[in-house]
């Protein structure tokens, strides 16, 4: 089961889309935590045991901002992200938290990802890390096979893609990235970082990004 917030619709707190995976009653993994509202915390204590793990799929500052209010709320629970990455998380120079005047810090150990690699967390989870650098170096993808859900952060939104013009980025690296997705399931439901869901079709087909990246 994925449960979709979507905190776009909030003018006071921009905050990428964030996602609680799991069956109801064990334990859940959640896909970037942007909000520090109550709303996903709130949903997890009336719906889980507790969570298994955060899983980023990089770190600016909008993928983050929540973290520290879920670590607080549930102890001991690891966070993955590439290790490329773990410079943003307390730098906001870095993690464009600068461009909105709240100079975001987050400080927390974390556990790298490396692509390609297949990690299981809890004996309930098991996903594949796919790296698609160029919205920052450490931005990845997390594969689910058994579920049919691949987890794109901010490189593969619905008919569209992440910025190419933020500190970290490279606009030279998007068409390697894209091509790496090219090979998986059609059928796979597509959970952007902003925006709508999707199909990996319909975005090989329609996506101008990813029309260009398959010339």
């Amino acid at each position: 089961m994925v449960k979709v917030f979507n905190f776009e619709d909030n003018p006071n707190e921009f905050s990428a889309n964030t996602y609680v995976i799991g069956k109801i009653g064990m334990k859940c993994l959640i896909v970037d935590i942007g909000s520090t509202r109550d709303d996903v915390i709130d949903y997890i204590e009336k719906h889980y045991e507790g969570v298994a793990g955060v899983l980023l799929t990089h770190a600016h500052f909008d993928h983050i901002r929540g973290l520290p209010k879920i670590l607080k709320r549930f102890k001991n629970v690891p966070v993955y992200l590439a290790s490329e990455d773990v410079p943003l998380l307390n730098n906001p120079s870095i993690n464009s938290s600068n461009m909105t005047g709240e100079k975001i810090s987050v400080n927390v150990d974390t556990i790298p990802v490396e692509d390609g690699e297949t990690v299981e967390v809890h004996n309930s989870f098991r996903f594949k890390v796919i790296k698609t650098p160029f919205h920052t170096q450490g931005s990845v993808c997390y594969l689910f096979e058994d579920d049919n859900a691949l987890f794109t952060g901010d490189t593969l939104f619905r008919g569209s893609i992440g910025r190419t013009d933020l500190e970290t980025s490279n606009p030279e690296q998007v068409r390697d990235s894209l091509r790496k997705l090219s090979s998986l399931s059609d059928y796979l439901v597509v959970y952007p970082g902003h925006g709508f869901i999707s199909r990996l079709g319909v975005e090989k087909e329609t996506n101008p990004y990813f029309v260009e990246a398959l010339q």
